[in-house]
């Protein structure tokens, strides 16, 4: 695992460029002049992946972890939240400066400079991670633009595509991605490349593990093909060691971004909720390892993109749909295994853990109960919990949306109904909350 040692160099040039010299610099669709296509590609690779790290773990990531009791939002904006007095000014920054003015235009830019020198190689690891964050913001947010994003002064208002054209290209992007990178290449990531350094392989695995993620996202629709799904498995994450993530240092400001919140933050967010609970019914030895001081919260605590315990629930979910109970229950024991490995549980513990799932019969909803506790800080719990109904979450005793809702989308930025009005979808505060994604047909 590359821990990235250079990332906050990378990403505090990046963030001084996106408030320097930009009179028109608004909303992330236009040309930033700071960043233009002259500067090198390995520079826009890694500040894209930077911005990519912040976009999943940072303010998304600690609504997302509320919304689905993972965490207990505890004081401040957080116990709004809590009670889903969820804002759309929570959310400029994950739309702005780390997602469509951040990651994407980094990406965009590159792919750009990319095509035009025929280093195909960064081509590919930019369409990677395009789809990536094309699949954060479309599953948090639903219609997103893309078609006229990133085209400067020429269209600063561009229309929104709907959910199903934004996943249609986000399989293409990985399609053509796979391609470039079994194709010459005038120049390749080596250094610059904080997940994988320079590892097509890995990349290519990568990729084949997000077409599963996003063709499994469609489960509850008739497009639904569990043997796709299978097929990409196949070509994905073999190992732990394959897991796409990059580590963190122990000095404050090098730290993980949950690290850094809850200890700048004290008191603001509390580790408990439905996620624990569960824990402590089923005496689940990870729930020692879920503190500030564990595997996920501690200062030097990966943030993983995708991984191979993530590769296996979903081939557990992909052969349960098909009714290959057997199997299923193989790759599911295969998953949980991965996963306390990964975390540091003791091989005895996992042994007995293993035994009480097998004792008990394994459904569909003991797959994606241990998938949610596996997913802990990781935006895929709340996909899964949206299309598959597990956990049965209750809403907050103080819930602030009608009886019974939770939300299941969060609301378009402020920054949208202040320079793109004409197109951004026209929810009032409760629909911008819980009006259903196009894969939600649970």
């Amino acid at each position: 695992m590359k821990k990235i040692n250079k990332l906050f160099t990378v990403l505090s040039l990046a963030l001084a460029s996106v408030v320097s010299g930009c009179d028109s610099y608004v909303d992330g669709y236009e040309i930033d002049p700071a960043r233009a296509l002259e500067s090198s590609m390995d520079v826009k690779f890694s500040s894209a992946i930077a911005f990519s790290i912040y976009v999943q773990s940072d303010q998304l990531a600690r609504y997302i972890s509320m919304v689905t009791q993972q965490v207990t939002g505890a004081d401040r904006q957080f116990l709004a939240a809590q009670r889903y007095n969820i804002q759309r000014g929570d959310f400029n920054d994950v739309w702005g400066s780390n997602g469509y003015a951040g990651a994407m235009k980094d990406l965009q830019n590159l792919m750009t400079q990319a095509e035009e020198a025929g280093a195909t190689h960064y081509l590919g690891v930019a369409k990677v991670m395009l789809a990536f964050n094309l699949g954060l913001l479309t599953d948090s947010f639903g219609d997103i633009p893309y078609s006229e994003a990133f085209q400067g002064t020429e269209n600063l208002k561009p229309k929104y595509d709907s959910q199903e054209a934004i996943y249609a290209e986000i399989d293409k992007l990985l399609t053509d991605a796979i391609a470039d990178f079994a194709a010459e290449s005038t120049n390749s990531p080596s250094g610059d490349d904080l997940i994988f350094g320079g590892d097509l392989a890995m990349w290519t695995k990568f990729a084949y593990g997000m077409k599963a993620r996003y063709l499994n996202h469609l489960s509850e629709l008739s497009q639904y093909d569990a043997d796709a799904v299978l097929a990409a498995l196949g070509n994905a994450f073999a190992s732990n060691a394959d897991d796409a993530e990059l580590g963190f240092y122990s000095s404050t400001l090098q730290s993980n971004p949950w690290n850094q919140f809850l200890v700048q933050r004290d008191g603001y967010i509390a580790l408990e909720g439905t996620m624990f609970d569960m824990m402590t019914a089923k005496s689940d030895p990870r729930q020692a390892l879920y503190g500030l001081d564990g595997f996920y919260l501690q200062a030097t605590a990966p943030v993983a993109l995708m991984t191979y315990a993530e590769a296996k629930f979903i081939e557990a979910e992909a052969l349960h749909h098909k009714g290959q109970v057997v199997d299923a229950e193989t790759a599911l024991i295969e998953a949980v295994t991965a996963h306390m490995t990964k975390v540091g549980v003791e091989e005895a513990d996992i042994t007995a853990y293993v035994a009480t799932l097998t004792a008990a019969g394994v459904d569909y909803q003991t797959i994606m109960e241990e998938k949610y506790v596996a997913l802990y800080t990781h935006p895929e719990a709340w996909t899964d919990w949206r299309r598959s109904g597990y956990p049965m979450l209750t809403p907050d005793d103080n819930s602030e949306l009608s009886a019974g809702l939770i939300p299941t989308r969060f609301p378009y930025p402020e920054t949208e109904y202040l320079y793109n009005v004409q197109n951004v979808p026209d929810l009032d505060k409760e629909a911008g909350l819980t009006q259903k994604l196009w894969w939600d047909a649970n």
